[in-house]
């Protein structure tokens, strides 16, 4: 039995019985969203590596194919709903002028009181709902806010439907064929896609996967060749009416159905998942959707579509889980229990005594017995320093003062971060632990902080007699944040919001305090220790005077970039001409280093947090310790490597807490035993990604464990990381060699150090 719809008309109760389900707008939107599908599964055969073409077509064919499904019932009925809400059908729209004016009012009304609705729905989120830390409270909120709007918005709509219809009368031509409601809607679509055209302009859009929406844009343009074609064209509304159409829809249901059945056991190592990754536009996004929509036990993986949950019904059994030796379950799904250990070898759960830290009185007789001062710039990629070869024009240097300060210290040309982004970056230098080993509030967040139980490399600095002193200006360098511990002097003024830090310009008010302390060090003979972060070239990046632009698009956003770097290596050199002046530079070793690197678009990302590609973990790092001689060094260090170096140069004894080694070897002239470097991409809530990394010996491998995949490359003929070599047979035994070094530190099984 057919529904009924009544509508309330001005001189009668209209029964209005919709048009059938299968209604030519739901037929082309299948048709759109179909053919996208198969355009997209091209494009991963052509662009992706090792793409299996059946795979791919088999998971296109289904997932796109269901979407289509799922929009033509919804448009279809829309469609339905519609027509039959006017009386007479859309052909009245064109007869009726009355009934034609008063549908415009209502499309007037509806788009008003939507703008109603995101305006405060946008100004609530921007007012306390971003400032949530809980998803769940967050999503209570919004939807609490969307129904608290509704009741004004619907009065809105009553307020603004009959001076909207007056107001079309006057304004909206009238077309034959469309009429002033056809007219009218057509000119909002155009403006809503204005309007988000708008928004992606204002945004940083190159961090957002819009391979999505040119899918839909595909979708579209097919969807409208087919409506054309076959509802439209003489020739196709012939051959139309001479098929069969009941049993060719019938037929591609069922074989979608079959490909999505299909699909969904295309086993977790096929290649043809990293070709979707490399190569689709929308593909990628509709197995994140379909992987969500068969998680049988809720805890973010599934055992369809390559999700590789390897236990569907067992919420502590996924990818990425912390497995617990010996107990007889794989909860990480790496294919058996991790084996018990005798020692927690990376000190996890140190005992009271080794983890608090003791004073302890230098040891050797040629420790430094200086200051330290140490500086931090946000997003510096290691190349991007004159000494590695970059200028701006070609042959000028954008870093002169850093370039200076590298000629005559320790410079380190091959150092990796621990993490592609400050919250998660900062913590493991200051606690020279690995992410996955710290104890954070709450690790998912975006800035948890860090749980009292963590200690510092500053800590045993502080307990040795030196004076701690923190100068900062930036939201994240609160002592609420758990890095600051030791400390005696910690000053963060003027700091700004999350929001307006991205376009504050910090180093004018930051710079002169380190000045004045320094000089007032100096003055009082005080022995120190002295750390200051400049935060320059982060999105969004600012103009200077000093450096003026010329360039325009992404070539124009990657010049402000370097031209943020060249405008913090401007204050660094009043720092160090500062030292000069005050006498400080005989006896302060200076360190200066980033946290992280930047992307632009070597791997189709730009910016940095999203994944552990080179160009977000690569960093500068420079020790220049008065009296040692200047020293180029290739071996393969961390940023967690910072503490333990510093501790050992002061004669310190590092704490067993610490998970770097000291590089003062290197320091001193000589070489480091190789040793694995990690880094680890967490999962939160702004990079729901989990992922990985091992260097060793210029071999790197990743481990993308939310994709369920391997890559491995080799850093020092392919630097850039452009050729996966996971699947070259020459490289088995290296891949299963990291894999095992991998696979033990992700059970922390693994000694660190």
């Amino acid at each position: 039995m057919r529904p009924v719809v009544l509508v309330c008309h001005p001189n009668s109760m209209t029964e209005i019985r919709p048009s059938r389900f299968h209604t030519p707008s739901a037929l082309s939107a299948f048709a759109g969203l179909f053919g996208a599908g198969l355009f997209d599964a091209l494009l991963v055969v052509l662009r992706g590596q090792h793409a299996r073409s059946l795979e791919v077509l088999l998971l296109a064919a289904g997932l796109y194919g269901c979407a289509g499904l799922l929009l033509a019932a919804i448009l279809g009925w829309a469609v339905a709903v519609v027509k039959g809400s006017i009386p007479g059908g859309l052909r009245a729209l064109r007869e009726d002028e009355a009934l034609d004016a008063r549908v415009c009012g209502l499309l007037l009304g509806t788009t008003v009181a939507g703008v109603v609705l995101a305006f405060c729905a946008g100004a609530a989120y921007a007012g306390f709902v971003s400032a949530m830390q809980s998803r769940t409270l967050a999503t209570i909120a919004t939807a609490g806010i969307a129904l608290a709007v509704t009741l004004p918005a619907a009065l809105v709509l009553l307020a603004v439907w009959k001076p909207g219809s007056r107001l079309a009368r006057r304004l909206v031509p009238r077309p034959a064929k469309l009429g002033r409601a056809g007219l009218l809607a057509l000119a909002l679509a155009g403006l809503g896609l204005l309007a988000l055209v708008a928004a992606l302009s204002r945004a940083d859009w190159r961090v957002l996967d819009l391979g999505p929406l040119l899918a839909l844009a595909v979708a579209l343009a097919l969807g409208s060749v087919h409506a054309w074609f076959w509802h439209g064209s003489r020739f196709g509304k012939r051959l139309l009416a001479r098929l069969p159409a009941r049993i060719i829809r019938s037929a591609l249901a069922a074989s979608v159905l079959v490909a999505l059945a299909a699909g969904s056991r295309v086993p977790e190592a096929s290649p043809t998942y990293a070709a979707i990754g490399q190569g689709g536009l929308g593909l990628k996004f509709a197995l994140k959707l379909a992987r969500k929509a068969t998680d049988g036990d809720g805890d973010g993986y599934s055992a369809r579509f390559g999700g590789g949950d390897c236990d569907d019904a067992r919420a502590d059994v996924y990818p990425g889980a912390d497995d617990i030796p010996g107990d007889g379950i794989d909860q990480n799904c790496e294919g058996g229990d991790a084996p018990p250990v005798a020692t927690h070898a990376d000190n996890e759960a140190p005992t009271p005594q080794t983890d608090k830290p003791e004073k302890a009185a230098p040891a050797r007789a040629d420790v430094f017995a200086g200051n330290l001062l140490i500086i931090g710039v946000d997003a510096v990629r290691a190349d991007r320093l004159g000494v590695a070869g970059y200028g701006r024009p070609p042959g000028k240097s954008l870093t002169p003062n850093l370039d200076g300060l590298a000629r005559r210290g320790a410079y380190f040309r091959r150092v990796w971060a621990q993490a592609p982004n400050t919250p998660r970056s900062f913590p493991s230098i200051v606690t020279s632990r690995y992410p996955s080993r710290i104890a954070w509030q709450k690790r998912t967040l975006n800035y948890s902080p860090l749980l009292p139980t963590n200690h510092t490399f500053f800590e045993p600095m502080a307990a040795a007699g030196l004076r701690l002193i923190g100068i900062f200006s930036h939201f994240y360098f609160t002592p609420d944040r758990g890095i600051s511990k030791g400390f005696s002097e910690w000053s963060n003024e003027g700091a700004k919001s999350i929001a307006d830090s991205n376009k504050d310009i910090a180093a004018p008010r930051i710079v002169p305090r380190v000045i004045e302390r320094l000089r007032r060090a100096a003055n009082q003979k005080e022995r120190f220790v002295l750390w200051t972060h400049l935060f320059e070239p982060h999105s969004s990046y600012m103009p200077h005077p000093e450096f003026p632009t010329t360039l325009s698009g992404l070539p124009g956003l990657e010049e402000k970039y370097d031209y943020e770097i060249a405008y913090d290596d401007l204050w660094i050199g009043k720092i160090l001409q500062t030292l000069d002046e005050t006498g400080l530079a005989q006896n302060t070793a200076v360190v200066a280093f980033s946290d992280h690197g930047e992307a632009w678009g070597e791997h189709k990302i730009y910016f940095h947090g999203q994944n552990l590609t080179e160009e977000q973990l690569r960093v500068p790092l420079i020790i220049a310790v008065p009296g040692r001689k200047p020293v180029v060094s290739d071996d393969e260090v961390g940023l967690v490597d910072l503490g333990p170096t510093l501790l050992d140069l002061l004669g310190i004894e590092p704490a067993p807490y610490l998970h770097g080694r000291s590089l003062l070897p290197v320091v001193e002239g000589g070489h480091l035993p190789p040793r694995p470097v990690f880094a680890e991409l967490l999962p939160s809530t702004a990079t729901p990604d989990h992922q990985v990394v091992v260097v060793d010996q210029g071999l790197k491998l990743v481990h993308k464990v939310s994709e369920r995949r391997f890559e491995l490359y080799d850093l020092r003929t392919d630097p850039k990381e452009q050729k996966d070599l996971a699947g070259d047979p020459s490289q088995k035994a290296n891949l299963a060699r990291l894999k095992a070094v991998l696979l033990a530190f992700e059970e922390h099984r693994r000694p660190v150090p």
